[in-house]
């Protein structure tokens, strides 16, 4: 293999790892409570969307909704979130409690800081290279929903 290539290989999967293990490591957001980021990405959408319903919020997620039924399950027994039926009674909604939004900003904070940091970059680059970048993008998140359906 090139090595130029097993390199660049090499550092994208260094910032695979990072991303994975910032995943894994729950975080406090001013509740006082440790929250992993599936938790916190939940509370996120719902805070955006208020009145989600669960099908949406697992389409939105981009899971399952079992795996989205689980988490809202812990952040209602956590008390982050609330569950209620719409007027015609076919339909459950969600909203944030005050706990939740309390949460909801802390991450919107977090992630202003974070887009503040990929603006400078971007700002930064050419436009070349931004679409060099964009098409990077674009093919891995192909292969990579590729690979995953093989699994």
């Amino acid at each position: 293999m090139d090595p130029a290539l097993r390199s660049m290989i090499d550092t994208f999967l260094k910032i695979l790892r990072t991303y994975s293990a910032i995943e894994k490591k729950p975080k406090e957001l001013g509740t006082g409570d440790l929250l992993y980021v599936s938790e916190i990405h939940t509370i996120s959408i719902i805070g955006q969307h208020p009145e989600i319903n669960m099908t949406k919020l697992a389409d939105m997620s981009g899971v399952t909704k079992g795996a989205i039924s689980q988490i809202v399950k812990r952040l209602i027994s956590k008390r982050y979130v609330a569950r209620y039926k719409t007027r015609n009674n076919k339909e459950i909604n969600l909203r944030l409690s005050d706990k939740g939004y309390i949460v909801f900003q802390g991450h919107e904070a977090f992630e202003k800081e974070m887009f503040f940091f990929a603006e400078k970059i971007f700002e930064n680059a050419t436009p070349a290279e931004r679409d060099l970048v964009k098409r990077l993008f674009d093919v891995i998140l192909d292969n990579t929903k590729k690979i995953l359906e093989t699994f």
